[in-house]
């Protein structure tokens, strides 16, 4: 039976799915409703679906934020998203996220009893039991949580807390195997089994990860044979990295990480296949360098898009040639992150870039080769460093604007020339000629004239001074040329709109 859990900010939405689901009993389980992602959270603490019904548009965080966060902390959980937006990128993403399904509100009930199947058939195919599923989550949250209680919790629940003697992680990395061993998960678990007999415990992880766990002490060289019979038997190319051997479950999570940095030891290069944390090289300190990190945030403030990817090349081919551990990696781009955040805040500009870099920081463990990390840091640093130097130029745009027009204002009761306000700003008269016409819609003169003749107005409307002396003080010296202009401007002489005013 499948376990349904339902989440949407509406509580008519919520009814209205949880009915839909509870009329059909002898088919789908249904968990509970929630109505934000803060209690989809705490509600998983408690007990784990097999697919949760959300809504893309929830407040505090989106469904696609919310799947995101789950996906990398609960295994084999199905997702299915309803939207009022037909949103095509909205889609796209969420299929990104490997959701099962996008459907439209309002919900037809066919549509949704179709998705739900569509995911019941899928864990039948994958023959995902309710035991495999809890002991990955399990697994998951152990090496997910930073919270010591929370990995008790877990380490007991996997039966490990209280389990003594000597042990390895081991961590197989699926690589490049053919799409079928993925749709077969027991089969492609029968083969490692049979290939490591050695193995106390098996876990999924992500979807490429086979963890195991061998409490036999085993040679390299057995190990490394034992890998290449299954690697042929795999039909690709697959990686396996290696813990050091320890006698307490207690740091179970930190020989994972071992095994973890040992095995994504390939991201730097394919051709070594099995890697083993003790050969690790220690020696060399790996360090953050500020400055570095400095020039390329003040390349991407200038605007500087050239100058930010070669700054960002020669800064992450550091880590790439010093073949770091892959959470050191991650630290050290979490450092560069932060740089990112503060930009992004002092600037102003879209968060989506600094977001992007994020994901795929907070998720590094996934990545297939060093080149993804700098494919998208090149991409998001380019965009920001584009997106800045558009700002730039508005704000000089608008300093350029402020400073012209706050002159012109200034010295609207003398004569005044273009030249003359081309040499305040710094600019040649053609330039300013082309960019004032193109920011304000009309050439400079007419604009001066159609200010002098507003200014014209306010001075008949609310003095008595004669028409001679408001010509003056609008900037026109000769009298009769400032009736022309006023005339050829409003239709009437200065002293008719006087007039006209006190009627």
């Amino acid at each position: 039976m499948l376990k349904v859990l339902v989440a949407d900010d509406e509580p008519k939405v919520r009814r209205g799915v949880s009915r839909l689901i509870g009329a059909c009993p002898d088919k789908y389980e249904l968990l509970g409703s929630c109505s934000d992602a803060a209690e989809v959270v705490a509600f998983l603490e408690r007990t784990v679906p097999d697919v949760i019904v959300t809504d893309i548009r929830m407040p505090n965080q989106d469904g696609l934020e919310l799947i995101n966060y789950l996906k990398h902390r609960y295994h084999n959980l199905d997702f299915i998203i309803l939207s009022g937006y037909g949103d095509f990128e909205y889609a796209k993403k969420a299929l990104q996220y490997q959701v099962f399904d996008f459907l439209l509100k309002p919900l037809r009930p066919d549509e949704l009893y179709s998705a739900l199947d569509g995911v019941s058939e899928k864990r039948k195919k994958n023959h995902i039991t309710e035991t495999q599923s809890l002991e990955d989550n399990y697994f998951f949250n152990l090496i997910r949580t930073a919270d010591a209680e929370v990995e008790k919790k877990n380490l007991q629940s996997l039966g490990l807390y209280e389990k003594t003697g000597g042990y390895r992680v081991a961590i197989l990395d699926l690589g490049e195997i053919p799409g079928k061993y993925f749709e077969e998960t027991e089969v492609l678990k029968r083969t490692v089994r049979e290939i490591f007999p050695e193995t106390q415990q098996l876990y999924t992880c992500f979807r490429h990860q086979i963890v195991l766990v061998w409490e036999k002490e085993l040679s390299e060289e057995a190990i490394t044979a034992s890998f290449e019979g299954l690697q042929k038997k795999l039909e690709g190319k697959i990686y396996l990295g290696v813990s050091e051997r320890s006698e307490s479950y207690s740091d179970f999570k930190r020989r994972y990480f071992q095994a973890l940095d040992a095995v994504k030891q390939y991201i730097y290069s394919e051709e070594t296949c099995v890697f083993f944390y003790e050969n690790l090289s220690k020696e060399k300190k790996i360090t953050f360098s500020d400055a570095s990190c400095e020039k390329i945030i003040n390349a991407v403030r200038a605007g500087n898009e050239e100058l930010a990817e070669k700054l960002l090349t020669e800064f992450l081919n550091y880590y790439r040639k010093s073949r770091c551990t892959i959470l050191h990696l991650k630290r050290q781009l979490t450092l560069l992150q932060t740089y990112v955040a503060s930009l992004t805040e002092e600037l102003g500009i879209d968060q989506k870039c600094s977001r992007a870099m994020m994901d795929l920081v907070r998720n590094i463990e996934e990545i297939r080769s060093f080149d993804e990390v700098e494919e998208v840091f090149r991409h998001n640093f380019t965009e920001m460093a584009k997106e800045a130097g558009t700002l730039a130029e508005r704000r000089m745009n608008s300093f350029y604007m402020e400073q012209i027009l706050a002159y012109v204002q200034e010295n609207l009761g003398r004569d005044l020339s273009l030249s003359e306000v081309a040499e305040y700003v710094n600019l040649s008269v053609g330039y300013l000629s082309n960019y004032f016409k193109v920011k304000m819609g009309t050439n400079f003169t007419d604009y001066l004239t159609q200010l002098r003749i507003e200014k014209a107005k306010e001075l008949l409307m609310y003095t008595n001074e004669k028409i001679y002396r408001v010509a003056e003080l609008v900037g026109y010296q000769n009298s009769q040329y400032f009736v022309t202009m006023f005339k050829r401007r409003t239709g009437v002489t200065p002293a008719e709109y006087r007039k006209c005013l006190t009627k």
